[in-house]
């Protein structure tokens, strides 16, 4: 528990009591801290609002009566009756009171660490036992410890007998708790034998709950995987080294489904994506004449042969030249619930049906997802890498893969960049991102990270990769979408189905930013850089959607 500094001991006491009724009530459920953290600021602080007024009520009969006495007083609206309402009320427009500064500020970003079972509502007896407090009962005391309240529950996780804890003893007389009649220093105070149990000392000791909490929070990831630059806005530099991205193989679960779609749907409108024009020599018919074939031909009309006149050659788009990496959002956002339905599962199965539908078409497909946990814990999930097949093994590694951690972007797009040049070269390289366009991470947040986002799409596309994203039913401020996706083609659709109507325009506005009359962009000058940019922006202005 955090509290400012220079509040009085009235705010402090009612700052704890304020903090503990929240973690009782299951405000600060990890699901809502998820998708609380996709939000501006002020929508955390909006629901924070909300919460205090809820959880003065629902607890009302345990907190103090001054404490709750003030939690009420922070507004004149209504009432909401759970966590989930709250939150959409935080979400919609409806006029609400700040909280109070004393009660603090809620950041969701801070509890991305945070174990689920930490975050929930009050402690069960598999929590008490976790921690090391709850033996298996004598059947002969059940009936003695019927009338145990869930408030004597968390004394016993504030109070370690025979061991002085000043912490809890502060807590606890804060809150008005712990057990009366009793001396902490009395030899004679009670200690309920059979009830209590001390966890293993050592080396192989199980950390308890807050402590997990505390390293998951201070405890640095090891850093492992290839380096990456990371654009800071504020400075208008670059943080060199600053991000490691690391490969993983998914598990090969056998028991995964295998309910990969056929493909079949979009190899009509990807077939004539990354179409290269090819000469096509002795035609009976063309643009120009084939000397070599003119010459045969006269030479065999002159030995008295009647040779077919195949004398022209001709220029078509017949030649496939078309790499693309397919690049799946893993993070955790993308598992929230839209109508009934888990996005992730259908931008899974998105993922799945361009891959089959590519590599049907000879094409060379790589098919990768990422989530990350802090910028040296990107990780890079190798599902079909380019030199593969799309088998059934591959098929099982993207339907065991599930969503976790959060989204730094940037890194990933970088990295998908450097495995485009060095695995799969092409004339025509797409990266294609399926996910909700939102970049988020520890520290990656706000202007920084979608400025980054936007940074490393230039650079791909600088580099000759044309960059699209297409997001299902994202939840994504449209504000946010269009300013990490004004260089390069995105979509939100409402669901995988309707991807075949636009998966053509978004791929091949995508290669156009990257090209000029065949040129590479790379090889243009800057000048020519902004020319194109404008050239292609009213195009990608009439078909770019973000809401």
């Amino acid at each position: 528990m955090f509290v400012a500094v220079g509040l009085d001991a009235v705010d402090v006491r009612d700052a704890i009591a304020v903090q503990a009724a929240l973690l009782a009530a299951g405000t600060l459920r990890k699901d809502l801290m998820m998708r609380l953290a996709r939000h501006r600021p002020a929508v955390a602080q909006r629901y924070f609002a909300l919460e205090l007024g809820r959880v003065a009520e629902q607890l009302d009969h345990v907190l103090p009566v001054r404490t709750a006495h003030r939690m009420k007083s922070v507004g004149l609206q209504p009432v909401s009756h759970s966590s989930d309402e709250s939150l959409e009320r935080a979400l919609g427009r409806e006029r609400i009171a700040s909280a109070p500064d004393w009660a603090g500020v809620l950041r969701p970003s801070r509890l991305w660490r945070a174990r689920e079972e930490d975050l929930r509502a009050s402690p069960t007896d598999r929590d008490l036992a976790r921690l090391g407090q709850l033996e298996e009962e004598d059947p002969q005391s059940e009936d003695d410890n019927t009338d145990e309240t869930d408030e004597s529950k968390i004394v016993n996780l504030l109070s370690a007998p025979g061991i002085p804890n000043p912490l809890g003893d502060a807590i606890q007389k804060l809150l008005g708790m712990g057990r009366s009649g009793q001396d902490k220093n009395q030899g004679s105070a009670e200690i309920p034998v059979g009830k209590q149990r001390f966890g293993t000392v050592g080396r192989n000791a199980k950390k308890g709950s807050l402590a997990r909490l505390v390293s998951a929070v201070l405890d640095p990831a090891p850093a492992v995987g290839t380096r990456y630059p990371e654009w800071d806005c504020h400075k208008g530099a670059y943080r060199f080294d600053w991000c490691a991205v690391a490969e993983y193989d998914p598990a090969d679960i056998e028991s995964a489904r295998d309910d990969a779609p056929a493909g079949s749907v979009l190899q009509r409108p990807l077939a004539r994506v990354g179409i290269e024009a090819q000469r096509h020599r002795r035609q009976s018919e063309g643009e120009s004449l084939d000397l070599s074939a003119l010459v045969d031909y006269e030479t065999d009309r002159r030995h008295g042969d009647n040779p077919d006149p195949f004398i022209y050659e001709s220029s078509r788009l017949t030649k496939r030249d078309l790499s693309v990496l397919v690049l799946l959002d893993c993070s955790g956002s993308t598992a929230e619930d839209s109508g009934g339905r888990v996005v992730f599962e259908e931008e899974r199965r998105l993922a799945g049906d361009v891959t089959v539908a590519l590599e049907r078409l000879g094409d060379r497909v790589g098919t990768y997802g990422f989530y990350s946990r802090g910028k040296d814990a990107v990780r890079f999930l190798r599902v079909k890498p380019f030199n593969a097949r799309y088998d059934t093994a591959a098929k099982r590694r993207l339907q065991s893969v599930q969503p976790s951690g959060f989204t730094r972007i940037g890194a990933a797009i970088r990295h998908a960049t450097h495995v485009l040049q060095s695995q799969a070269l092409a004339k025509n390289m797409v990266l294609l991102v399926i996910g909700d366009g939102l970049p988020y991470d520890d520290g990656y947040e706000d202007r920084y990270a979608r400025a980054d986002a936007r940074q490393a799409i230039k650079e791909a596309v600088l580099q000759g990769i044309g960059v699209a994203g297409i997001g299902i039913r994202s939840s994504t401020e449209p504000e946010v979408l269009e300013d990490v996706w004004s260089d390069a083609s995105f979509r939100v659709i409402g669901q995988s189905g309707d991807i075949q109507r636009h998966l053509r325009g978004l791929l091949l506005n995508a290669l156009s930013v990257t090209r000029s009359n065949g040129r590479r962009r790379e090889l243009l000058s800057e000048e020519h850089h902004g020319y194109l940019r404008s050239l292609h922006a009213a195009r990608r202005s009439a078909m770019n959607t973000y809401s």
